[in-house]
C-alpha cells in the first residue's frame, strides 16, 4: 500500500503578485487566483481523493474548495498548518522563502 500526499500552495494574493510574503497576514486571493484554484480543480478532481487539509486563512480555503467540491469531500480546517508570521520570521528564512 503507498500513500501520495499533495502539497498544493494558495492560489495568487495581492501579496504574492508582487513578490511579497503573506505570512500571518490574511489577504484574499486574486481573480487570477480564484482561476488557478479551479484550474488545479478541474485537473486533479478526478484522483481518489480521501482528505483535503487546509490552513483556515481565507487564501488557503479559498485555493483548496474547488477541489473538495469537485471530488465531492469536505475540507479540513488545522490551525496548525497556517502559515508563521513573518514579523518572528528570521531574514534568512525570508529572503530564502520569497
Amino acid at each position: 500500500m503507498s500513500l501520495t500526499i499533495y502539497f498544493l500552495r494558495h492560489g495568487e494574493t495581492t501579496a504574492s503578485r508582487t513578490g511579497g510574503y503573506c505570512g500571518a497576514l490574511d489577504p484574499d486571493l486574486t481573480p487570477e487566483g480564484y482561476q488557478m484554484a479551479e484550474d488545479f480543480a478541474a485537473a486533479y478532481k478526478s484522483l481518489p481523493w480521501v482528505a483535503v487539509f487546509s490552513s483556515p486563512l481565507r487564501r488557503a480555503v479559498a485555493t483548496a474548495k474547488p477541489l473538495c467540491e469537485a471530488a465531492g469531500i469536505s475540507m479540513q480546517l488545522k490551525a496548525g498548518l497556517k502559515e508563521i508570521d513573518s514579523k518572528e520570521t528570521p531574514p534568512a528564512v525570508q529572503n530564502a522563502v520569497v
